[in-house]
């Protein structure tokens, strides 16, 4: 063996038997403790919520939200084919809340939707001409261009004789000020 002239510092550990404790049941559930820890101030207490909506849906381009505003079909079977009707945020993720809160929505049949081509998930100048359309109301009825920014975030603008065209389709009905 060899013998060193060199002292650890620390000594080795013994060799002791390990412990086993693996509880089957737990005492408290895990939202407990998170509750127990959150009183105690060590985690702050969050939980995602799911998202619901506050009221019933209200749209600038049409008031009846059972059928499709481009198509006018309703739920069930048209043209030979089932079709869901969908209430699409035009400016959804983080700003679908203000979506619904200005009436930015609009009823669509799913391929319209986003299960085609032609969806306005997938053809960038129909979202572009909702946009647009639902900007210019912004405008008119609510505030300025920067107030519209600071609350949506973004501007959009651009197009061409595509937009125009979609623009002069989906135009909405007469509107009263608010």
């Amino acid at each position: 063996m060899y013998n060193s002239t060199l002292k650890r510092k620390t000594p080795l550990k013994q060799k002791t038997a390990l412990k086993a404790y693996t509880p089957l049941k737990a005492k408290k559930s895990l939202r407990q403790c998170q509750e127990e820890k959150a009183k105690r101030g060590e985690v702050k207490k969050t939980y995602a919520k799911p998202y619901k909506p506050k009221h019933r849906y209200e749209s600038i381009f049409t008031k009846d939200l059972k059928r499709c505003f481009i198509t006018g079909a309703e739920n069930g079977f048209s043209d030979g084919e089932y079709h869901d009707i969908h209430i699409h945020h035009i400016f959804g993720a983080s700003n679908k809340a203000n979506s619904e809160k200005y009436h930015y929505v609009i009823p669509l049949r799913d391929d319209w939707h986003n299960m085609a081509s032609y969806g306005v998930h997938i053809d960038r100048n129909l979202d572009l001409a909702l946009k647009q359309i639902c900007q210019e109301d912004f405008i008119k009825y609510h505030g300025s261009r920067t107030d519209f920014i600071k609350i949506f975030g973004k501007f959009w603008t651009g197009g061409g004789d595509e937009i125009s065209r979609y623009r002069q389709r989906l135009s909405p009905g007469t509107r009263k000020a608010a």
